[in-house]
């Protein structure tokens, strides 16, 4: 009965996230058919200094040996909030084409990452039961999936593995997200191709963060993995019909 309770917590959650999503957008679509009621030049920057204030005190938490277990929840945390805080404060121009490609802003701080231009499709066979749908169809041996959310232009997936307590996070948005990816003093930044695709990889604290995009969609795979097992799971991305 608790874990009934607790799963039924779970689907109220999700459902009252998606909900709250398509309410933001529509307030987003609001305001920007609304002359001058977007954020100031001057707020954007109060917002860019305020975040950096805040990678940066993450990064000095991250440089402590003794909790550097506890400070990867807590990166992954700062990860989501830096998405849902760029999609709300940055207007974005509207696509609906079908093809895209990806575009970068790289900061000494950070990277954001952008969709724009041209792209291809491509079919598989899933491991989770969505259809009409992108899924990852390779996850490394000893991980399962612990949950799952969607939303209008925002889908996850988060894999766990109990027994090394690591966890790999698949997200696919579309061109109404603006995530930024912390890079500054990343181990390994460099340029990749994923499915003919570009893409980009980022390797830093123990994480590796794999970006592309497919068919107007960006992709991302924060994996607590080797870079060949991440890469591994970006290819195996395919359209499950």
């Amino acid at each position: 009965m608790e874990e009934y309770e607790d799963s039924l917590m779970r689907l109220v959650m999700h459902d009252l996230a998606g909900h709250e999503g398509e309410r933001y957008l529509e307030e987003s679509k609001t305001l920007r058919e609304s002359p001058g009621a977007g954020p100031s030049q001057e707020a954007l920057d109060r917002f860019g200094r305020r975040l950096d204030t805040e990678l940066k005190r993450q990064r000095a938490k991250a440089r402590r040996p003794h909790l550097l277990k506890a400070i990867n929840i807590v990166a992954v945390a700062m990860l989501a909030v830096i998405f849902v805080f760029f999609a709300a404060m940055t207007t974005v121009q509207a696509f609906r084409a079908k093809v895209m490609n990806l575009w970068l802003d790289i900061r000494p701080e950070y990277t954001a990452f952008k969709l724009k231009g041209n792209g291809d499709a491509a079919e598989g066979s899933m491991v989770v039961n969505w259809t009409n749908a992108y899924v990852p169809t390779y996850i490394p041996e000893g991980y399962e999936v612990s949950s799952m959310s969607y939303s209008v232009g925002n889908k996850t997936l988060v894999f766990v593995n109990d027994v090394e307590e690591k966890h790999i996070i698949y997200r696919e948005l579309d061109e109404s997200n603006n995530p930024v990816v912390d890079t500054e003093n990343a181990s390994r930044f460099e340029a990749i191709r994923i499915s003919g695709r570009n893409g980009t990889l980022i390797e830093k604290n123990g994480m590796v963060t794999v970006v592309w995009d497919m068919d107007g969609v960006l992709f991302m795979v924060h994996a607590q993995t080797s870079v060949e097992a991440a890469v591994k799971i970006a290819e195996g991305v395919r359209y499950i019909k």
